[in-house]
């Protein structure tokens, strides 16, 4: 018989064998379960095929293309040529901007060649050149970027391109700068002085002919014989007749035969008139001027007076009150706003006002910038521009920011012998045509000059006080470019 005991111990080996044999194979799953996830084959030992990776997603394609081209203009150039104009483009990756022109009205450039393709951002100008004369073009400036994206859908602008007109060529004027792609083309209106024998007004073309003339006869000047001063100035009406200051004898109207359609006289009349949207007509008596004197004058169709204002209302104090030279505020300028105040400037005072309709000063402009400013104007951005006088620099063009009190663009006239200057006229393509007394100049914001205009024959005496005055006398005053019977002052 088998002893128990062998029996109870060989019981405890069975059992210890079977635990083994289970600790075997958790081992082995455990190697296996490792090899698995580490890679490697378990039967061939070897590291197994990396795993096909995952597409990376890819950057989204450019498909937004550069904001729409604004301020863009449009000007005869005359002779089969327009010229462009346009604000600079935003775009950030920016190539190059596509100039198109049809005679369809555009309205998307799909399937339209274009003119032009101009890669720096910074030029914003083109002539568009061989255009038939007398038929109307549409024009059209994209922007587009480096991807290719450009805004189809345009707006376009309108133009027609006519014949240069023709005139007389008067030996004492001539054009001795002419760009014609980058001038605001048109005739060009103005006062001329230069013999006081016969003042006239005249009308020029861009190559300097005269196109139109009218001599101011001795009934309508203040001493026969004599030129128009101080003040001599001129301005084309919406109805293509001109408005013109006649010094100590009154203002005029004529129509383009030279007859006179309306009048009004006074002695206190100079420098400056304007014809208000209303009809009335606002003008300035500052030559000589007392305090006792409305220093403006409004008048109506009739004749009446209808607005006035008196400086002594608000300057008869410091520093003002003792002034005197050519009068007490020598006022040379006034100009009816947007919003039905008025800006006046007090040449002696070395300052520019801006009135309310009741005569109240609201604001004092160019304190500090401006000496003996001549002709201040608004720009459609809120700044405004005039001529600065000074005796020991160049008289100059200044633009200033009224908020701000700082300027922003000024052009200096260093020859002494176009002194004074005393106009400036702020473009629709941003050039400034600047008027001194032996020549006017079409510049540009860069400061180029592009055209201009000069008194060939006289030539000033500069060297004494008297010469000052006899280029003050007897030189160009102001000048206004135009076109289409529209006028740019």
């Amino acid at each position: 018989m088998c002893d128990c005991r062998d029996n109870v111990q060989m019981k405890r080996l069975i059992e210890m064998g079977q635990n083994e044999i289970t600790s075997r194979v958790l081992l082995a799953l455990l190697i296996i379960s490792h090899l698995v996830i580490s890679g490697c084959d378990i039967k061939l030992g070897v590291p197994a095929p990396p795993p096909i990776p995952t597409p990376a997603s890819s950057p989204p394609t450019d498909t937004m293309p550069p904001a729409q081209i604004m301020g863009l203009i449009a000007a005869d150039a005359y002779d089969g040529r327009i010229n462009l104009w346009w604000d600079k483009s935003t775009a950030d990756d920016f190539d190059h901007y596509t100039v198109y022109a049809s005679q369809p009205e555009i309205t998307s450039v799909v399937d339209i060649a274009p003119r032009q393709q101009i890669k720096d951002i910074s030029i914003t100008t083109y002539q568009v050149t061989g255009l038939e004369a007398g038929i109307r073009y549409y024009f059209a400036v994209t922007a587009v970027d480096k991807t290719g994206n450009e805004n189809k859908n345009v707006t376009s602008v309108i133009s027609l391109s006519t014949p240069m007109p023709r005139g007389k060529i008067d030996p004492e004027l001539g054009v001795d700068v002419y760009q014609p792609d980058n001038v605001w083309a048109g005739t060009t209106l103005l006062p001329d002085n230069h013999n006081p024998q016969k003042p006239r007004i005249i009308e020029v073309n861009m190559p300097g002919e005269i196109i139109w003339e009218y001599v101011v006869p001795d009934s309508l000047r203040r001493v026969s014989g004599r030129g128009l001063n101080p003040g001599f100035d001129a301005e084309l009406l919406p109805n293509n007749n001109i408005l013109f200051v006649s010094p100590g004898k009154g203002v005029y109207e004529i129509d383009r035969k030279g007859n006179v359609v309306w009048s009004y006289l006074t002695a206190r009349i100079s420098h400056d008139a304007d014809r208000l949207p209303n009809g009335n007509t606002i003008f300035v008596c500052g030559d000589n001027d007392q305090k006792s004197d409305a220093q403006v004058l409004e008048v109506d169709s009739k004749g009446e007076v209808v607005w006035h204002w008196y400086a002594r209302d608000h300057f008869d104090k410091p520093p003002y009150q003792d002034i005197s030279k050519q009068g007490w505020t020598h006022t040379n300028a006034v100009t009816r706003l947007t919003n039905g105040n008025t800006l006046i400037s007090l040449r002696n005072f070395n300052v520019m006002v801006e009135v309310n309709p009741q005569g109240a000063v609201v604001r004092t402009l160019g304190e500090g910038i401006y000496n003996s400013p001549h002709d201040p104007a608004v720009l459609a951005n809120g700044n405004i521009i005039a001529v600065s006088q000074w005796r020991d620099r160049p008289h100059s063009a200044i633009e200033i920011d009224p908020e701000t009190g700082k300027i922003v663009w000024q052009f200096g006239i260093p020859l002494r012998e176009n002194w004074p200057v005393r106009d400036a006229n702020r473009l629709p393509n941003g050039n400034t045509l600047i008027t001194g007394s032996s020549r006017i100049v079409e510049v540009t914001p860069d400061k180029n000059i592009v055209w201009q205009l000069t008194l060939k024959s006289v030539k000033f005496d500069i060297s004494t006080e008297q010469g000052h005055n006899e280029a003050s006398g007897l030189g160009f005053y102001k000048a206004d470019r135009t076109i289409s019977h529209l006028s740019f002052k």
